[in-house]
């Protein structure tokens, strides 16, 4: 049995057939080097013209997708282009992060958990299940708030004050998820504060009733918080003597894997 992340997919499987073929039309597109028109790219996927227009004018619309009056013909936009640096940015980021991940939860027995930061939210990109009958797992792809979650915190630690309050500039109150979560700002800030001066965010039943969570930070080479890592558990687990273990168990491994990214440690003479 798992405990399910509460945003998970629902039990429908079932794709949407518009989204796959407008992913079609982008995958056709990457192939193609002096782009193609819209016969063209109704001929490749064997679909209606007027099926390919609607699509590729929304995919347009959202900077996916890009149309050169003079051949008429559309490429990849910026928006593609975007995504496709961003994969090249954490493909590090997981190949170091990933068996990290796994030797976390050999250590500790509990699942772990590799997340980035995109705007109010994170946004899991990594994960490691325990051997537990009874498992958490908030896989990859999965989002939550920061403001409630160990992993945003480390993130938001990294912010100055100012900087958090332009991030929530359009928030009057902070989503309420269980009654421990936090949802005044000025609140959060208190939180946030003694986040910098540990080090260590933690998420005591503000995400998920009867969770709790403990993360650290990830640096690259120009110090700068790119990621952040958890560990995820059952409130009873979190005992004083198991923090303390857990704690340092997770600041060894994200500590290896922000070496790895070329972070330098500031000596203490």
């Amino acid at each position: 049995m798992k405990v399910k992340a509460k945003r998970n997919a629902p039990g429908n499987k079932k794709p949407v057939k518009s989204l796959l073929k407008a992913l079609r039309i982008l995958d056709t597109l990457s192939d193609g080097v002096d782009g193609l028109g819209i016969t063209d790219l109704s001929g490749v996927l064997k679909t209606p013209k007027s099926t390919v227009h609607r699509l590729i004018a929304t995919l347009e619309t959202a900077g996916y997708v890009a149309f050169d009056p003079p051949t008429a013909k559309y490429s990849l936009g910026s928006r593609a282009a975007r995504l496709g640096e961003q994969l090249n940015h954490h493909s590090p980021l997981l190949t170091f992060g990933a068996p990290m991940l796994e030797r976390l939860t050999e250590a500790c027995h509990e699942a772990s958990h590799l997340a980035i930061l995109q705007g109010t939210e994170v946004v899991y990109v990594s994960h490691e299940e325990s051997k537990e009958p009874v498992r958490i797992s908030f896989g990859m792809g999965h989002r939550a708030p920061a403001h409630c979650t160990a992993l945003g915190k480390v993130f938001l630690a990294g912010l100055s004050d100012s900087e958090i309050l332009m991030l929530y500039r359009n928030k009057k109150r902070l989503e309420k998820l269980t009654p421990q979560t936090v949802s005044r700002l000025d609140q959060l800030l208190s939180e946030i504060a003694v986040v910098r001066r540990e080090g260590i965010g933690h998420d005591n039943e503000e995400y998920t009733r009867g969770l709790r969570c403990i993360a650290a930070p990830i640096r690259d080479f120009s110090s700068r918080i790119v990621a952040a890592m958890s560990l995820s558990m059952f409130k009873h687990k979190m005992t004083a003597e198991r923090r303390e273990f857990f704690k340092d168990a997770l600041v060894r491994a994200t500590s290896e894997v922000s070496e790895k990214l070329g972070f330098m440690p500031v000596s203490k003479s």
